[in-house]
């Protein structure tokens, strides 16, 4: 059959259906091979880019949080702050104040150390380390640290503020005034310059005055806790009960967490006679700050009043060894003394050796260690060395010297604990100090009790334990308080009711 030329037969036209598949599969194609080119690239499953905040922004959000009187979280937010910008001093110096504050005195401590090592010439890091050291107790430190912040701007008021502070602290009276003054000049308007203008009154025993400095304070800044308890705790000393528990009230309702102002208004309660809120209000300060051993105290007591002997002693024992454990914290220095006749209440001129306590942890001071070193070149002392280690918490103490010349006729060696003193109030020492043969020192004793916790913890916990029949650890306690108080009446009458008992 002829077919004719092929050349010439009619060509078949495209189905417009089989056209729009072949484009969508060619598309479909297209769109894998980017996806795959894509991956090749960046990787698969990459999250798309999102904006990482600066140290900046979380400056301002924990300025915010100040201003709001949320210290807990501002403090967190600088500390984001700083690890974003570990170089910008002013956000430590903001930090260390807030520290301050809050009572974390060592980390503030640690804080501002690390401001003014980075820079030397800031004189605000200098007034915050000031204040740190100030409200850790370490006056001296405070002084020394204000006064190089004044010399590097002399007119920053913070700086004369925390000075006067200090000086107060030291009961330098004349001087904390001139200081406050200064800084009155210079910024009335500034939030810690007015409270501590109030704290130089209190201080003075003008708490009418104080009282009306610290609201001036709290009109500046209406949200700050502590200014709060100020009041509170001026209105306590003046008796006004009602005003006291709305001071300590408004704190708590601004940092429901404040250890100090939930202790304080239920002190206050107990002072009322309400000792439900009184239990409430206290139980919440020792869970806030487990290491506030004069919440347990003020706990302890309400549960006394309330005839409560089983649960007022273990709180009576925990405060005790709280309140001791953070007096003995305080310890600067040892030394060593040559006295005649080996042994004296009180430390003469003639020092031999003296080292500075420095902590075994830079978290805490429940270990401390002094490394001893001659305070004299002659005499034989040029080759003497020596430690000291001190458990802070039970008062448990090493005493190891080395190279120590032999004690002349009537004369011996006595070691003495800087600023920690005895019940009765006289300096603490170890008693004579014992030089084997080859010039060796080595004793192991411990402090016992010591000056600092208040003489009714240790009579009323004396009494409880004579309500529990347990005299032979009351008696400790009643002869603790005398020392204290040699005509305490409340001891008197516990060994008299213990010895009743005996018979």
């Amino acid at each position: 059959m002829y077919l004719g030329d092929p050349e010439k037969r009619k060509k078949r036209r495209s189905s417009p259906v089989r056209v729009v598949i072949l484009l969508i599969l060619i598309g479909f194609g297209l769109y894998l091979y980017a996806l795959i080119r894509r991956e090749e690239i960046e990787g698969p499953f990459v999250p798309a880019p999102t904006p990482t905040r600066s140290a900046l922004s979380y400056g301002g959000e924990a300025e915010e949080r100040y201003l709001q009187g949320d210290l807990e979280r501002a403090t967190a937010t600088y500390q984001q702050a700083i690890a974003l910008d570990p170089g910008d001093v002013e956000l430590y110096v903001r930090l260390v104040r807030l520290l301050t504050l809050q009572g974390r005195n060592r980390e503030a401590i640690r804080d501002g150390e690390q401001a003014v090592e980075m820079s030397p010439e800031n004189a605000r890091a200098w007034a915050a380390l000031c204040m740190a050291y100030d409200w850790n107790g370490q006056v001296d430190k405070a002084l020394d640290a204000c006064r190089r912040a004044i010399e590097l701007d002399s007119t920053l008021a913070v700086g004369y503020a925390y000075l006067a502070e200090a000086y107060a602290d030291a009961l330098r009276w004349g001087e904390a005034t001139d200081a406050v003054e200064t800084a009155l000049k210079l910024d009335a308007r500034n939030v810690d310059v007015v409270r501590n203008y109030g704290y130089v009154q209190e201080v003075r025993g003008d708490w009418s005055g104080a009282i009306e400095t610290y609201k001036q304070a709290a009109q500046i800044h209406p949200n700050l806790a502590h200014i709060h308890v100020a009041i509170g705790r001026n209105q306590l000393v003046l008796g006004d009960l009602d005003g006291a528990r709305g001071s300590f009230t408004r704190a708590v309702e601004i940092n429901p967490e404040d250890a100090v102002a939930n202790d304080l208004l239920g002190w206050t309660y107990y002072g009322q006679g309400e000792h439900d809120l009184a239990e409430t209000y206290l139980a919440r300060a020792t869970e806030a700050d487990p290491e506030r051993g004069r919440a347990f105290g003020h706990l302890a007591i309400n549960y006394w009043a309330r005839r409560n002997y089983e649960a007022a002693i273990p709180n009576f024992e925990r405060a005790i060894r709280l309140v001791l454990t953070s007096e003995r914290q305080k310890v600067e220095a040892f030394f060593v003394t040559a006295e005649a006749g080996g042994d004296a209440a009180y430390p003469s001129a003639n020092v031999v050796m003296r080292g500075e306590f420095l902590p075994t942890s830079e978290y805490n001071r429940n270990v401390l260690q002094a490394t001893l070193e001659p305070e004299q070149e002659n005499g034989g002392w040029s080759d003497a060395r020596g430690t000291v280690t001190f458990d802070t918490r039970t008062g448990e103490y090493t005493v190891e010297m080395e190279g120590v010349p032999w004690p002349g006729q009537d004369q011996g060696y006595v070691g003495w604990f800087d600023d920690l003193k005895t019940l009765a109030g006289d300096p603490l020492s170890t008693g004579p100090l014992s030089v084997r043969a080859g010039g060796s020192v080595q004793v192991e004793r411990e402090t016992g009790f010591i000056h600092g916790c208040p003489p009714e913890y240790y009579y009323t916990l004396g009494l409880a334990y004579f309500y529990v029949d347990e005299c032979e650890k009351a008696y400790p306690l009643f002869g603790a308080a005398l020392q204290v108080e040699p005509e305490e009446p409340n001891a008197t009458e516990g060994i008299r009711l213990c010895r009743l008992s005996d018979e």
